[in-house]
């Protein structure tokens, strides 16, 4: 079966700056540049038709994309495995360091957001994340392992020769002009060290809250949220789920040159002009609750606390909101309601958290659907069964991708924002104050008309922004 970079030869594909994104029958889709006028693209598809005698459609594709996949179809060895050349013992550090710059660079590609380096009693196994997947990058001999892994440390200025204990550290390298920061981190298993690092992209800018793709009336009541005077933010969701994003496009959506905003975050991930950024020192003993009660003094207006981990953090945040500042954190919960009971664990009094909380923003993230491959289809049974509460009748039109070279066959591109907006109304602040049954908390968020996770996933779902399968595998039901 002809892959995609069989489809269009490479010398009409680079004079026409055409990539071939899918083949349906006899018709092959075409991408072309989006900055080519209507009668300039129309042009060039007749011309690809004659020069490939087939029948040719074509689409519109951003020209930095174009170029990007085209780069990746037509490099020389671009779909090929990462493989060990010239490591026969894995002891010579010039091709282990071209090694893991290989492996770093494969992985920017893709734009995957962790890497993970995984020792077996045979091979070494190299992992990517991307769009919140693990694909295999490559598969390597046993006897690269430490070198690899060792490597890294190396970069990360920590400890090459322990191996016993878990170390932490970071870097930043350059690839096609851009600096990537990479946290590293490692443990020991039973077949060596495993590490594991998360990729920012710093040239990547961060947007303002209108740009994470909330609906309206969530852009709404966040905004109302973050623009407060006082009061206490938090955003809840698993590691992974876009919180930091989140928490700083808050500070971007602010007027940081009038007010005095501070950060205290373990790493500093995003600076931004014009807000002071502090970060922790665990092996020094300075962790949030002390950076938090001495930012204190510093007069603030806003203070952003990258996660509240424990009760002394928590309490300080809660002290800092009802005495005139706006505090944004992150913590672990489940969704939006669980945060109001996360708080009441961390030792919180019922009557603080009412007086101190301003709203949750609880957040998952799930595929996007390739908006270059994406057609409509009829529900099948299953998922009109699946969509049975929002009464919509026998025929429910979706969306799915059905993959092309710019989603690389998955039918999905990037990651959209699933978002639960609960601002506190007087009449929950009341209901909080008592320290309720979950279920009275529920009760009441439903009777205001506050929406589970779940149905926030499959409105997107309807909207054919995602589809019904990844809003399921991402967000289950809500347990209180």
């Amino acid at each position: 079966m002809a892959t995609v970079s069989d489809l269009i030869p490479a010398d009409i594909a680079r004079s026409f700056s055409a990539i071939g994104l899918r083949q349906e029958g006899e018709k092959l889709f075409v991408g072309l540049p989006a900055s080519h006028d209507a009668a300039e693209r129309e042009t060039a598809r007749e011309q690809l038709q004659n020069q490939l005698g087939t029948t040719v459609e074509q689409i519109p594709v951003e020209d930095a994309l174009l170029i990007e996949v085209l780069e990746s179809i037509y490099r020389d060895g671009a779909d090929k495995p990462i493989e060990a050349t010239g490591l026969s013992t894995g002891d010579s550090e010039g091709p282990i360091a071209d090694l893991v710059n290989e492996v770093l660079e494969r992985a920017v590609k893709l734009r995957a957001s962790d890497i993970h380096v995984e020792p077996s009693e045979s091979d070494l196994v190299v992992r990517a994340r991307v769009d919140g997947h693990l694909e295999v990058l490559a598969k390597l001999p046993g006897n690269v392992s430490g070198p690899f892994v060792s490597r890294l440390k190396v970069l990360a200025k920590i400890n090459i020769v322990e191996r016993r204990r878990p170390q932490d550290g970071q870097f930043s390298f350059q690839t096609d002009g851009r600096q990537i920061d990479v946290r590293l981190a490692t443990v020991t298993t039973l077949n060596g060290e495993k590490a594991v690092m998360r990729l920012l992209d710093t040239r990547k800018g961060l947007t303002d809250l209108a740009g994470l793709g909330l609906a309206e009336h969530q852009l709404v009541k966040m905004r109302k949220m973050v623009h407060a005077q006082h009061g206490l933010v938090v955003t809840a969701g698993p590691t992974g789920s876009g919180k930091t994003t989140t928490l700083h496009s808050a500070l971007h959506d602010l007027d940081v040159m009038n007010l005095n905003v501070s950060t205290i975050e373990d790493p500093v991930e995003y600076v931004m002009k014009g807000i002071n950024h502090i970060p922790v020192v665990d092996e020094l003993g300075i962790g949030f609750a002390t950076q938090l009660r001495a930012l204190l003094r510093q007069d603030p207006d806003v203070i952003l606390v990258g996660e509240t981990r424990d009760s002394e953090t928590a309490r300080i945040s809660v002290q800092a909101a009802l005495s005139g500042r706006l505090v944004i954190t992150s913590l672990h919960a489940t969704d939006a309601l669980s945060v109001i009971y996360r708080l009441f664990q961390m030792d919180i009094e019922p009557y603080l958290v009412a007086a101190a909380l301003r709203g949750v923003i609880a957040q998952r993230l799930v595929r996007r659907i390739c908006s270059y491959c994406a057609v409509e289809y009829d529900a099948t049974t299953e998922e009109r069964l699946m969509l049975a509460d929002f009464q919509l009748g026998k025929k429910v039109k979706l969306r799915k991708g059905l993959g092309c070279a710019v989603c690389r066959g998955s039918g999905y591109r990037d990651r959209q924002g699933v978002y639960q907006v609960f601002e506190i109304s007087d009449a929950m602040r009341e209901l909080i104050s008592k320290r309720p049954d979950p279920a009275e908390v529920a009760a009441m968020a439903a009777k205001e008309g506050f929406k589970t996770l779940e149905n926030e996933a499959f409105i997107l779902a309807l909207e054919g922004r995602t589809t019904v399968q990844e809003a399921m595998r991402l967000v289950t039901r809500d347990v209180h």
